[in-house]
This record gives C-alpha cells, sequence and structure tokens, in this order.
C-alpha cells in the first residue's frame, strides 16, 4: 500500500512538472514574440505585424487601442495593455458587418480594400466610443460599457473620412475628419448619430502647403486650454503634423511633429496621436508602413515646450527611436503579444483570427470535431473567393506559422492547406484529385486566375505537417512534413507584399476547385507561431544587419530594393558608431565577418565593450573591394554570453557601405 501511495504521488507530481514545464515553455514562446528586451527598455515597432492607423486611450491604469481590419471579421481589434508596450486582443468592435452582398463575396463580388480603416476610440461617463467610415456605407459608431465589448452599432448614413472622435470638457462630441481640409462635425450628446443632419461640416484646417498628400487621419486631443489635431501627411515617406488652437474651430497653427525613417529607411512615419500615462509622461505613437509586414505600432518619448508637443529623444528633436526605456509605468508587466499559437480546444476562436469577409456561419465549426477547427468546402475559382479563410497577421521579422492538417474529410476537388494571403496569394495544402491526396502550392496575383506551380502525389495520409516561413528579406518558403519532425522544402520561394491595405497574413483555407462538385471538408488541429526574435535580442552567430542597431550616430540607411526589408548602411563618417544592447554567444567566438564594399583602404572598425571607450574586442582595417560587396574576417576577443557592443568607425569615407555581421 505504502509502495502504491507513493507511485500515485510520483506519478502526480510528473503531471504536475510536465505541466509546469509545458506553461513556460508557452510563455517562453510568447515572449520571443514581445518587443520588451527585459531590461527596462523597449524596441521598435512594438507590436511588429500589421496594426495599421491605431488609436490609444487610457482609462485609469489600462490602455486600449484600436485598428483598422479593413476585409477581417471579427472586425476593429481592440487591445489592451497595462505598460504601452505588452499587448493583446481582448475584442473586437463587431463580428460582421453584412450590409452589401460584396462584403459576404456574393457572386464573386469582393471588398477588398474597402469597408473599415481609421477607427477612432473614446471613452467618456463610464461608455467606450469607437467611430470609424465605412468606405461605401458611410460613418458607423460602436458604444459599450465594457472595452472588450459587445457593442451597439449605430449607423449616421453619413460619411466622415478619417475621423478623429472628440468629446470637450462639457461632453460636446464632435468628429474631425476629411483629406487635405479637415472640418469639424458636431455629433448628438449620447454620440449616435450627427446633430444636424444637413451640417457639411465646418473647415477648421488646410494642409499647409507641400504637405496637401494624405493629409488625412485626423487625432484630436484638448490640454491646458489647447485643442491640438494630429495629422499625418506626405504618405508612406511621411512626417506627423500638429496643428494647435485655443478655440476648437480654429484657427490653427501647423507645423511637423516628426520627420524620421527611424531604422527603415524610405518609410518615413504616417497617423497617430498621442497618449499621457497616470504618472504624467506623454509618449506619441505612429505606424510605419513596412511593406510586405504591413503598418507596425510604432511608440515615441514626448515632452511639452511652450505648449507644443515635442517628440524625440533628448537633443533630438522630430526623431524617433529604435531602442528606449519603457514607459515609467507603476506595477509589474507580464510579456504578452497580440498574435500567437493556437490549438482550437476553445469553444470559441480565439482573438487573433479573422475570416477574409464574413463567414458563412454553417461552414465551419469547433464543435463538430471539438479539439479541431474544421471548414467545409464551397466552390471557388480559387483562393481569393473561397469563403470562411481564417487570417492571421504574419509577425516580424521573421517567423514560421506551422498548421497540422487532417485532409481525410476531403472530397474529389476539394483543397485545403495554410498560405499566404497578399498582393501574391500563395496557397500550399493537399488537394483530392482523382481519389488521390496531391500536395500542391497554388498562386495567383489579386483576382486572377489561380494556377498550380508545384504538385507532389501523396498517396493515402492521415495528416500532414504545412509550415509556411517569412524569412528576414521578406520572401516567403513552404515546407511540409508526414511525421512533425523532418521538413522537407516546396515549390519556388514565394514574394508577397502588402495589398488592399493589409500586411501579408498566414491563411487557412479549405474550397473546392470544380463547380458542381460535391464538398467535402478539412480539419485542423492546431496552428503554431514561432519566432526567435524578441525585441534587440540577437543571436550573434546567426547573420546580423546592421540596420538591427539599437542606436547609431551618423551614416545613412539605404534600402536597395523597394518594397522589401534588405538594408544597407552608407556615407559613413569618421566617429560614426552604432550599438547592439544584447548580442547573445552561445559560445566563445575567435572571428567576426563582415559583409562590406569599400573603395579605399583607410577605414578601421573598432568593436568595443558596454560603451565609446570601452575594451577593445576586435581591430579591423577594412581592405579595399574595389566597389564590389565583399566579406572580410577578423580576429575577436574573449566575450560572454550576453554583450553590448558598440561599432565605431574611424577615417571612413561616403564610399565604405556595410550590411552585417556574424561571430564565428
Amino acid at each position: 500500500m505504502y509502495y502504491s501511495k507513493l507511485s500515485l504521488f510520483f506519478r502526480f507530481l510528473l503531471v504536475v512538472c510536465t505541466f509546469v514545464l509545458l506553461q513556460a515553455c508557452s510563455i517562453q514562446k510568447h515572449a520571443l514574440l514581445s518587443s520588451d528586451n527585459g531590461d527596462g527598455t523597449y524596441t521598435n515597432p512594438v507590436i511588429n505585424a500589421d496594426y495599421p492607423d491605431p488609436d490609444i486611450i487610457r482609462v485609469g491604469k489600462d490602455y486600449y487601442m484600436v485598428s483598422s481590419s479593413f476585409v477581417g471579421m471579427p472586425g476593429i481589434p481592440i487591445c489592451h495593455s497595462e505598460d504601452l508596450i505588452n499587448w493583446e486582443i481582448i475584442g473586437h468592435a463587431y463580428d460582421s458587418i453584412t450590409f452589401r452582398p460584396q462584403y459576404r463575396m456574393e457572386n464573386e463580388m469582393t471588398a477588398y480594400s474597402r469597408l473599415c480603416w481609421a477607427p477612432t476610440i473614446r471613452y467618456h461617463d463610464g461608455t467606450y466610443y469607437i467611430g470609424v467610415n465605412i468606405a461605401d456605407d458611410g460613418f458607423v459608431m460602436f458604444k459599450s460599457r465594457k472595452a472588450e465589448g459587445p457593442y451597439e452599432m449605430h449607423k449616421f448614413d453619413k460619411r466622415l473620412y478619417d475621423p478623429g472622435f472628440f468629446i470637450d470638457d462639457d461632453g460636446k462630441k464632435y468628429v474631425t475628419h476629411g483629406k487635405g481640409k479637415i472640418y469639424l462635425t458636431r455629433l448628438k450628446d449620447d454620440g449616435t448619430g450627427v446633430l444636424d443632419p444637413d451640417d457639411k461640416g465646418t473647415l477648421i484646417i488646410t494642409a499647409p502647403e507641400g504637405y496637401g498628400h494624405l493629409f488625412e487621419g485626423c487625432h484630436t486631443y484638448k490640454r491646458d486650454g489647447w485643442y491640438y489635431v494630429f495629422n499625418p501627411a506626405l504618405g508612406y515617406d511621411g512626417v506627423q503634423m500638429i496643428s494647435r488652437s485655443r478655440n476648437l474651430y480654429g484657427p490653427y497653427e501647423t507645423k511637423v511633429l516628426i520627420e524620421d525613417d527611424i531604422n527603415y529607411a524610405g518609410a518615413g512615419v504616417h497617423q497617430g496621436g498621442y497618449v499621457e500615462t497616470a504618472e504624467g509622461e506623454s509618449w506619441a505613437y505612429t505606424f510605419q508602413d513596412r511593406d510586405y509586414m504591413g503598418r507596425c505600432l510604432m511608440l515615441y518619448p514626448m515632452k511639452w515646450e511652450n505648449d507644443w508637443p515635442v517628440v524625440g529623444p533628448e537633443g533630438k528633436p522630430g526623431k524617433g527611436v529604435v531602442t528606449y526605456r519603457k514607459p515609467a509605468i507603476r506595477g509589474k508587466h507580464k510579456m504578452k503579444y497580440p498574435q500567437h499559437s493556437d490549438d482550437f480546444t476553445e469553444s470559441e476562436l480565439a482573438q487573433i483570427w479573422e475570416f477574409n469577409h464574413v463567414p458563412h456561419k454553417e461552414k465551419w465549426s469547433l464543435k463538430d470535431r471539438p479539439g479541431y477547427f474544421r471548414i467545409y468546402a464551397r466552390y471557388a475559382r480559387g483562393f481569393y473567393w473561397a469563403r470562411n479563410s481564417l487570417t492571421q497577421k504574419v509577425t516580424g521579422p521573421y517567423s514560421n506559422g506551422t498548421v497540422l492538417l487532417e485532409p481525410t474529410g476531403l472530397q474529389e476537388g476539394d483543397f485545403a492547406g495554410n498560405g499566404i494571403m497578399g498582393r501574391m496569394m500563395y496557397q500550399f495544402g493537399v488537394r483530392k484529385k482523382k481519389g488521390r491526396f496531391w500536395l500542391e502550392m497554388r498562386q495567383s496575383y489579386r483576382d486572377a486566375g489561380e494556377e498550380v506551380v508545384d504538385s507532389l502525389e501523396l498517396g493515402d495520409i492521415a495528416k500532414i505537417y504545412l509550415r509556411t516561413e517569412t524569412t528576414k528579406e521578406g520572401a516567403t518558403r513552404f515546407h511540409y512534413s508526414l511525421d512533425g519532425r523532418k521538413y522537407h522544402r516546396f515549390g519556388p520561394e514565394g514574394v508577397s507584399n502588402f495589398w488592399g491595405f493589409l500586411g501579408i497574413r498566414h491563411a487557412l483555407c479549405c474550397y473546392n476547385v470544380i463547380k458542381g462538385n460535391l464538398c467535402g471538408y478539412a480539419d485542423f488541429d492546431y496552428f503554431e507561431l514561432e519566432s526567435t526574435h524578441r525585441g534587440n535580442h540577437y543571436n550573434a552567430f546567426a547573420e546580423v544587419d546592421f540596420s538591427q542597431y539599437d542606436e547609431r550616430e551618423g551614416m545613412e540607411l539605404i534600402r536597395p530594393v523597394g518594397k522589401r526589408p534588405m538594408q544597407f548602411i552608407t556615407n559613413i563618417k569618421n566617429n560614426d558608431w552604432l550599438v547592439f544592447n544584447n548580442l547573445t554567444f552561445k559560445k566563445r567566438p575567435t572571428r567576426v565577418t563582415l559583409e562590406l564594399k569599400a573603395v579605399n583602404s583607410d577605414a578601421v572598425l573598432e568593436i568595443r565593450k558596454g560603451s565609446l571607450q570601452g575594451d577593445l574586442m576586435a581591430l579591423c582595417p577594412i581592405r579595399s573591394t574595389n566597389g564590389q560587396w565583399d566579406k572580410q574576417s577578423f580576429q575577436v576577443r574573449k566575450l560572454k554570453k550576453k554583450e553590448k557592443l558598440y561599432f565605431i568607425f574611424r577615417n571612413s569615407d561616403k564610399e565604405l557601405a556595410i550590411k552585417n555581421f556574424v561571430f564565428e
């Protein structure tokens, strides 16, 4: 009996330890995606995924953010944070919007690039308000007593473009809106409609000369008796503008608030505002267009001088930051990130998922086979028109999305898989053809017909693992496995891009490619999101780009290929430097290899530990490469498991350019 009880105890202990270990692994994977560096700093982007047109408010000690969703359903994700750095999705403003047949993909009509963008959120007297202008239907206001919802919808039948909802001290409600010219429209006191239906809006701000392009995206505030309106301008290489007045109706004076591409050459900033913490700090935010990744949330320190907001670190007004101290917000804050893995064991879909357009509710289920997400196939000419496709934002700068698919429910002509939704649609999965299963990579450009670019007969299989890899170069690679251990590359490398105002997305789908066929279904066991990158932590034994610095002085960033993330540093002057705060070393390195091009042989790179005057770890006299890219290696001194390393250039000239480094 004693040994029996002891055996049961150890079995119980084993179960508990296993559970704790699994939880720890889950937390670790989750933390690896956060921009929180764990040392009191964060690294921009705050969310390295597509969260366009952000609007952030604080209610007590909690921060809430909304962003654009376009054709994603449910729409307008609502994110929560306690420190402005670690965010999670807690709800959506609406489950679906069905006003028009194209929202439901009826008769092959679609609404890509349409529906809801540039939402605005405010809180007043116990009520949360989320306003948005629907491209084809006008302004809509959502109201709820809870930040996460559910929300009730009020349709205005009036267009208020790129709205900034504002509540004055007396409780009166307004919307600033427009493009190039900004108008002010007063709402009913309950926020459910326009006070005067005939009100065409009062012109309050006109874009300054030279800044009229995409002068939009209003965010409106009041502070110390001043009214402030934030507007971006100039598009994807844009700036953030600020206007102020003592009177809500103007006149306003306008100037540039932020003008910087930070660490993504030629991108600039776009559309944002500011938020004040309970501790009294002010922080500005924008998004930055990062091409295939979409539009990513950025955060900057802000202070006030003569009742004007000034953004940037000390001594660099108007500039952004890469790595900077976190907001000084009291309390301990868990590392969180809005995108994550899912095993489909809950009774409802996790908040991370959005369907592509309005789903057909009877054609997907979490209940028909508990623990699985099931899609029932319907005919579609290709993924572009496939209903019930389930999407999740790709997270950057590089990550893997893996699904376990069980295809046994497929019928002839059914295709099911995991792919990429973007300017180029890539679908990677299994098709049933002539009674056999075939692995296929399919692609289509926008609404063009879909084609098979590679295929492989699988025979009769019960399950298959499908992995979509996003590389740091901005490419997509596809891998499959039949046992979950050994993966095989499949098909050509894909290159997709931001499209329909959305960054690329993972897409779980099931549709039939033969009209009139009997359709089956596909079961997805899980989706696993993996990344080896967090904030500014880099493995020194993997190739590290010089554009991934934490801070730099001087130099110029260049992107040689438009719409792709590859960058290099050039125009390097004497004593220019950059620093990496958290390089990790799995073993003691002996050499460092630099990829560079140089015309002269005068430049020397010093690698120093801890500071600009720190111990010299490597001395790298750079030889001429005759203006061609080449690799040069140099000896290094002993380094610890984690180091802060400064790269300092001496005797440099503008002809020197440098891409990356790797320790060996």
